[in-house]
């Protein structure tokens, strides 16, 4: 039996390698990519109640990290904030408790960018481009299931510039509280008038409990809904009070005409 373990050890070790076929294709090298898309982040500061652009930190990359660090950057500070054209499902959103300095907003955005998903056929041991196939969209995450569709079909293949989605549980950290938040104030608008409320008051009335009065950058949920009821009360407050005053002035002026209406029966018959 040993002899015969021997005897096929020996034939394998002697037998010679098989050359490839060279009729037979190989797999082509992957195609060329769409070319990088670029990534703009505009930053603004508050001034005179009033966003301006600030073209010193304006930021352009095709790295869509260095991108949104430098957003989160910007909006760290109190009374500063950016616009930019990062697809929202793309990267992951740092989140900052802040006053609500001002309630217009910037109205000045980079151009959306355009992300590609270029189709290629295998033919004659080549990857060829397809351009029927090649598509274009604003939107990343319907490019890569684009992509994906594609990718399934034998003898077809994808390349992209498309990034990843973040999963929408991962898509928002929290930052803490903005630099120099105690320098601004919530601004609130009663009757056609507005009010700054200092951050530093809101703070105390919280008992330091920033969330539950005060707005952030992003509108979170629990911000944004404190602050709606808030606004709601005074509407309904000041609803109350021009409704008492309308009475008032009605309860006046029929006192009045009655009076007026009393005088004339006097002057008329001598009685009142």
């Amino acid at each position: 039996m040993r002899a015969i373990i021997v005897s096929i050890a020996l034939l394998l070790v002697a037998a010679p390698a098989f050359a490839a076929d060279p009729n037979l294709p190989s797999t082509p090298p992957a195609p060329p990519a769409p070319p990088a898309v670029t990534y703009q982040v505009w930053g603004f500061q508050l001034t005179g109640g009033q966003w301006v652009r600030q073209p010193s930190y304006t930021f352009t990359t095709t790295d869509l990290k260095q991108a949104a660090d430098y957003k989160a950057q910007i909006n760290s500070f109190a009374g500063w904030t950016v616009t930019t054209n990062l697809p929202d499902a793309s990267y992951v959103h740092t989140v900052y408790d802040d006053p609500m300095v001002s309630s217009l907003r910037p109205t000045q955005t980079p151009e959306s960018p355009m992300f590609s998903v270029w189709a290629y056929q295998l033919t004659d041991g080549k990857w060829v481009k397809n351009d029927q196939y090649s598509w274009t969209t604003a939107d990343p995450s319907l490019g890569l299931k684009y992509a994906k569709s594609v990718d399934a079909v034998a003898g077809w293949t994808t390349t992209t510039n498309c990034p990843p989605t973040v999963p929408k549980a991962q898509r928002e950290v929290n930052g803490g509280t903005v630099q120099g938040a105690e320098n601004y104030a919530m601004r609130i608008n009663v009757g056609g008038f507005s009010f700054a409320v200092p951050y530093s008051a809101l703070q105390n009335a919280s008992g330091g409990d920033s969330d539950s009065l005060i707005y952030d950058n992003n509108n979170s949920d629990t911000s944004l809904q404190d602050s709606i009821a808030t606004q709601d009360m005074i509407n309904q407050q000041t609803m109350n009070d021009n409704e008492q005053e309308s009475l008032d002035d009605q309860n006046f002026f029929n006192t009045e005409n009655m009076i007026n209406t009393q005088q004339e029966n006097i002057d008329a018959t001598g009685s009142p």
